[in-house]
């Protein structure tokens, strides 16, 4: 049975975008999987279930979680949910800034049965990678202006992130930048 060991995902509307000290929410986009084959003129299933979830953050730390997570909803409790800090099972903080690749490992069991019968425990597990994602953290600063940008030039003025020669900006921003990391949308 080729198990698929699915993917490491990121909020939709942020691409893997995170700050320097909060909480970056990923999560494992994988699910259990069955198989279904005639043996020997009997149906068999095979079933693989996810049981563990080996993260490595590409910052040199690891963990363990016996959850794969999900997609953060939009309010909790009533109040909406800051999902660029939101502290989950599976989310991480990076106190450094940089582009990260985030791998997994997903720890499955396994079972199978025949014509529908009770599932069968199989003894020992498999390790199947992920496809990796990417985590891109940005530092946070502000400054207190006195009025409008007269210019892209000014501080704070050229976009939403301020780029240095040779960043380029995160994904959840590149269709605002040109090729030389000029911001060409507008301001909100």
């Amino acid at each position: 049975m080729q198990i698929d060991g699915g993917s490491v995902s990121f909020e939709e509307s942020l691409l893997g975008f995170g700050y320097l000290n909060r909480h970056t929410h990923m999560f494992a986009d994988v699910e259990e999987q069955i198989v279904e084959t005639e043996l020997l003129g009997f149906d068999v299933e095979i079933r693989a279930i996810p049981e563990s979830f080996q993260w490595d953050y590409g910052d040199g730390n690891q963990r363990t979680t016996y959850q794969s997570g999900e997609p953060l909803p939009e309010y909790w409790a009533g109040e909406p949910v800051d999902k660029t800090d939101a502290e989950t099972p599976t989310s991480h903080v990076y106190t450094e800034t940089g582009v990260f690749d985030v791998t997994l490992t997903t720890t499955f069991s396994g079972q199978y049965r025949v014509d529908g019968g009770e599932w069968v425990v199989i003894p020992g597990a498999s390790d199947v990678a992920s496809s990796p994602g990417e985590a891109d953290i940005w530092r946070q600063s502000s400054r207190n202006v006195s009025g409008p940008c007269r210019s892209q030039e000014e501080w704070g003025c050229n976009g939403p992130v301020e780029l240095d020669p040779g960043d380029r900006p995160p994904k959840i921003f590149q269709d605002q930048y040109d090729e030389h990391g000029n911001w060409i949308g507008e301001h909100p």
